[in-house]
């Protein structure tokens, strides 16, 4: 496969690393980017993940957000629009993931039913995370487990984040590349040397279930390719992947 993977960063919030990290980094504050990843695969224009409008962000964040780029502009600079969008594959719903999806009007958008299901009637600990008024714009096809959704390109389900958090496999030219899926950062993958023998993976530190997000981390570090957390810096700002 020839697939190449676009990240476009739309802005950055900032956030205390703990939220990524479960149990730890609690007095260190990091910038985590707001990301959305563009694939040109079988003549289709695939997303994965949309962001979310600056307002939306502000309404929803209680920390800093710093906007790069519109959603329209980014979309701009791998020459297509939002009604040209085929594909978009929504790693899990919350806000800043989902936020521009209606916009992609004319897009079949693939989702794990059992984050649907959670999205719609949120548990009281999430309500902020997910945006419910804006999913009955939104046209799903919603899968249940490993789903091949384009020649190369494969959802995996990893839940423990969300209940239907969903990882993408995609095969590049340099080999299999996977989307975590989660709110991930590269230490979740590779945590320090004194840990790796407990923990060769750090649980997220959103989750709805700890056991769940830690198996899950672990199967996506086993897979036969290179991880990309879907919230590092050091991907989020290359020009293309790979």
């Amino acid at each position: 496969m020839d697939h190449l993977i676009k990240p476009i960063m739309l802005g950055r919030m900032k956030m205390n690393k703990s939220l990524m990290t479960y149990l730890m980094n609690f007095q260190r504050e990091i910038w985590v980017p707001v990301v959305c990843w563009y694939i040109r695969a079988d003549d289709k224009n695939i997303l994965v993940d949309s962001g979310a409008p600056p307002e939306m962000i502000r309404r929803s964040w209680y920390g800093e957000y710093e906007e790069t780029i519109s959603f329209e502009k980014a979309l701009d600079s791998v020459w297509v629009s939002p009604g040209k969008i085929d594909i978009l594959i929504q790693t899990h719903l919350h806000f800043d993931h989902c936020g521009n999806t209606p916009k992609c009007e004319n897009a079949e958008v693939i989702v794990q039913a059992a984050e649907l299901e959670f999205a719609r009637r949120p548990h009281p600990l999430f309500y902020g995370s997910y945006p419910t008024s804006i999913l009955p714009r939104i046209r799903f096809r919603e899968v249940s487990g490993d789903v091949e959704v384009a020649s190369g390109i494969r959802v995996v389900h990893v839940p423990g984040h969300t209940p239907g958090a969903q990882a993408v496999s995609i095969e590049t030219r340099k080999g299999r590349y996977i989307l975590s899926g989660f709110c991930s950062i590269m230490d979740n993958f590779f945590p320090p040397e004194k840990m790796k023998k407990v923990w060769p993976v750090l649980t997220p530190g959103v989750h709805v279930d700890s056991l769940k997000a830690f198996e899950s981390a672990l199967r996506i570090k086993e897979m036969d390719g290179t991880v990309i957390p879907i919230h590092a810096m050091e991907y989020a700002t290359k020009s293309q992947i790979p």
